[in-house]
């Protein structure tokens, strides 16, 4: 065995701090969080060159003392712990007393700090854990440190370094999160000499991420306030019509401290789901605060991830915080949707009077061009009974009118013997002269009107002030996905002969295993021998459809996720069934289905995605269209 030697103070220096700074991000990252520790109320950070030739951080903080300055550079020397009790109490970002230590084993460091009580401040000057100067000075409140040629004395770390703007990205990604953990700290961030960076400090989450971010991200956030079992959860998460193409612009912070964790991540996407496309993915600005007792911030050097002793309880906090968010979110913030009253919301086999708005020309109704035939519109309703009445075909109702029609004068009925219940007036034959049907006219309710369809596919709706289009697909998919997990019409209808379907071995033992599920929403199966599966009942709402593509389908979603939850799994199943059973696009239906499903649409601000998280609606201005013809500019 090789002879074993102990290493020198200037070696083990530049190897443990290799552990914590990685790169000019990593030195502004620990400097930033003294500051804030410090109890600064603003602080400036500047870089030249990505920070690799310069870095300044200043702060008006508490300042250090001139006796602590040098202790403050040695290794494990910290304010922050006195024993080890103190570990399971950390409110502080840092704790170790690495980070100076470590900053000035790989860098030429200057230090210039003062306490209010004191006249004077303090200068210390170090390069690679060698102190060059140590001095009393008059300076301002507060603590400047500044960072020179990082990596000076490793060669070999500083050729693995980026290219400048690089490294500076990092640095300023660094600040953006310091800024939006801590809305209450004024940051400014100068990179190369111009100010890229500035918040109010002002305490409101909001602002921070105004500054960060930018207007347009800002404006569809949603603010997110709750408390779970002693887990609060503040800040903002997107609309689910603002969400990413990847997880960059999720940012969670657990008392104040940045932090990875895969446990946040599933929680608030389980909150968004079947309300965001597949593959996107939410942004959100959340802070988690909790006992400090309950976590353990100090499994890695860089301190980006924290433990908790009861990760469930955070799971639910984070869970439940963004889904109270989002359903109690009014989404006419992106959507001017007009309101709808009750009684226009409702369109199923009867024609509802409505007001005409103001914004439309007043029209008096002329019976004869709004003669139409109604047709019921495949929606059951819950409030209303079963059998729906069926409107007589001769004598269609009026749009906006009241109608009335003459009775016929009866004859005297002549009896005959034996037949009492039939009259010379059964025998009379009668001319009828099919009435011919009008052209659909637009259905107009209070605040829109429908006014065609585009592509078979999307439903054209006049505001006041907007076009609205309505994705009639998705629409009904939402509808019926809400009313499954209702476990409305989902009551099995046998099939007049049962279909055999043939799975593969692993479909088959996956629906075998949920064979009592599957029959609590209507799909009635019986497992043969052979391998096969006979289909003897689907679901009443999908009776129209292929049972074997059914299945097929429910089969394939089951083998290839039987490892999730059984509600998650089910949701899977839900779409599929809800898929099948709504109209699509390229479809015929009249205008009265039409203007039923956009009442519906209208009139609940739920039905907003589709269960795969696709929009329903959308909607181009009158502004918008104005400008295009030049009307205005």
């Amino acid at each position: 065995m090789p002879k074993i030697n102990q290493l020198e103070k200037s070696v083990y220096e530049l190897i443990a701090a290799g552990e914590v700074i990685e790169r000019p991000a990593s030195v502004i990252k620990e400097l930033c969080e003294n500051a804030i520790d410090a109890g600064a109320g603003t602080v400036t950070v500047e870089i030249k060159r990505g920070g690799i030739a310069y870095m300044r951080v200043t702060d008006d903080g508490c300042g250090i003392s001139y006796e602590d300055m040098p202790l403050a550079f040695m290794r494990h020397a910290t304010s922050k712990v006195y024993e080890a009790s103190d570990l399971e109490h950390i409110n502080t970002l840092g704790f170790r007393g690495e980070a100076l230590a470590s900053v000035a084993a790989v860098a030429r460091v200057e230090a210039v700090s003062k306490r209010a009580v004191d006249k004077l401040g303090t200068l210390y000057r170090i390069e690679g854990t060698a102190p060059s100067e140590y001095d009393r000075i008059g300076c301002a409140d507060g603590t400047t440190i500044i960072v020179r040629e990082l990596f000076y004395n490793t060669p070999a770390r500083l050729k693995f370094l980026k290219k400048d703007v690089t490294e500076g990205n990092y640095c300023s990604n660094v600040v953006e999160k310091l800024a939006l953990s801590h809305p209450n700290v004024s940051f400014r961030f100068i990179r190369d000499g111009k100010q890229t960076l500035l918040t109010s400090g002002d305490g409101e989450y909001y602002s921070a991420i105004h500054a960060v971010f930018g207007k347009q991200f800002a404006a569809g956030m949603i603010p997110v306030d709750n408390i779970y079992r002693d887990v609060g959860v503040t800040g903002y998460v997107c609309s689910p019509l603002f969400t990413k193409a990847n997880r960059t612009m999720q940012n969670f912070f657990v008392n104040g401290r940045s932090v990875k964790s895969p446990l946040c991540c599933a929680a608030i996407e389980e909150a968004y789901r079947n309300n965001i496309m597949v593959g996107k993915f939410p942004a959100c600005v959340l802070n988690i605060n909790l006992d400090p007792a309950d976590l353990d911030a100090n499994i890695s050097p860089a301190k980006t991830e924290v433990r908790f002793s009861n990760e469930k309880t955070v799971f639910d906090a984070v869970y439940f915080a963004v889904k109270n968010a989002l359903l109690g979110y009014d989404q006419s913030r992106e959507i001017q949707i007009p309101s709808v009253t009750e009684n226009n919301a409702r369109f199923a086999g009867t024609v509802q009077t409505a007001a005409i708005p103001e914004a439309f020309p007043e029209k008096k109704p002329d019976p004869e061009s709004f003669y139409r035939r109604v047709v019921p519109f495949e929606f059951p309703n819950e409030e209303q009974d079963s059998e729906q009445q069926v409107l007589p075909e001769a004598q269609p109702p009026l749009l906006n009118a009241e109608v009335s029609f003459p009775e016929r004068e009866e004859k005297p009925q002549q009896e005959i013997a034996g037949f009492e219940f039939l009259s010379g007036k059964s025998f009379e034959r009668i001319e009828r002269t099919p009435e011919p049907e009008p052209p659909a006219e637009p259905r107009e309710t209070e605040n829109f009107r429908v006014i065609g369809e585009l592509f078979k596919t999307y439903i054209l709706c006049e505001s006041r002030e907007s076009l609205l289009l309505i994705d009639k697909h998705a629409a009904h998919e939402r509808i019926n996905f809400e009313r499954f997990k209702k476990g409305i019409d989902l009551h099995g209808q046998l099939l007049i002969e049962p279909r055999e379907v043939f799975l593969s071995p692993e479909e088959f033992e996956a629906v075998s295993n949920f064979k009592d599920s599957l029959e609590k929403i209507g799909l009635l199966l019986k497992f043969t021998e052979g391998g096969s599966v006979l289909v003897e009942g689907v679901p009443q709402s999908l009776e129209s459809s292929d049972p074997e593509d059914l299945l097929q389908s429910i089969a394939e979603i089951l083998s290839q996720n039987n490892d999730n939850a059984e509600g998650a799994l089910f949701d899977e199943v839900l779409h599929t069934m809800a898929c099948k059973a709504s109209i699509r696009g390229g479809e015929d239906q009249d205008i009265s289905e039409l203007a039923h499903l956009a009442n519906m649409v209208i009139g609940d601000k739920n039905i907003r995605y589709c269960p795969h998280g696709r929009p329903v609606i959308t909607q181009i201005s009158k502004k918008q269209i104005e400008k295009y013809f030049g009307r205005i500019v």
